[in-house]
Order: C-alpha cells, then structure tokens, then sequence
C-alpha cells in the first residue's frame, strides 16, 4: 500500500488540429470522414479525442486529442504519432495544430 501523502509524476499532453477536409459536399460527408478518423486513431493509440469548435462548417474541423503518461517522451512521441497519422490519412489536411503538456 502507498503511502498517503506521496506525489506521484504525470504528464498530460493536449493537441488542437484545425482540419480542413476535402471532397466534403454536406455536413452527413463531413461526419463519416470525421467518424472513420476519430475510430481509427482510437484504436491504434492510447488517446481520447473529441472534435470543438464550429461544427456547421463542411470543409473545416477542429480536434483535440488528450493523452498521458508518467513519462513526458511517451506524451510527446504520442501526440507526435497522431499528428502523422492524421496527415497521411485521405481527405484530411492538417492547417495548424498546437501541442502543450502539462
């Protein structure tokens, strides 16, 4: 058993991506696209994501993605994965994103 008062170490990394998303004609495009890349980041990393912002938009999404550790490197390299994964994937260009860990 720990003891009660000792300070455990944990880093938690914060990612905001604006998206621009192509050969989306409606917001149901939009959604599936949106859906289809959230489920696949998900599955493959230890993260939560969520997607902010304005969501009327067709073309445009903002998301951000959480992850922690207690290890910083494992937060970076993490946050790092999902920035690259999220630019190969179809359909999807990354217009700015903005990384801190707390």
């Amino acid at each position: 058993m720990s003891a009660p008062n000792k300070k455990y170490k944990f880093f938690v990394g914060i990612c905001d991506i604006d998206l621009h998303i192509e050969n989306c004609h409606s917001l149901k495009d939009r959604r599936n696209i949106l859906l289809s890349l959230k489920e696949k980041i998900k599955n493959r990393m230890n993260v939560a994501i969520c997607e902010f912002g304005d969501s009327n938009l067709w073309q445009r999404s903002q998301l951000a993605i959480v992850t922690c550790s207690n290890t910083k490197n494992i937060v970076e390299s993490t946050l790092r994965e999902v920035l690259e994964f999220i630019g190969k994937f179809p359909s999807v260009i990354v217009l700015n994103s903005e990384s801190r860990i707390i």
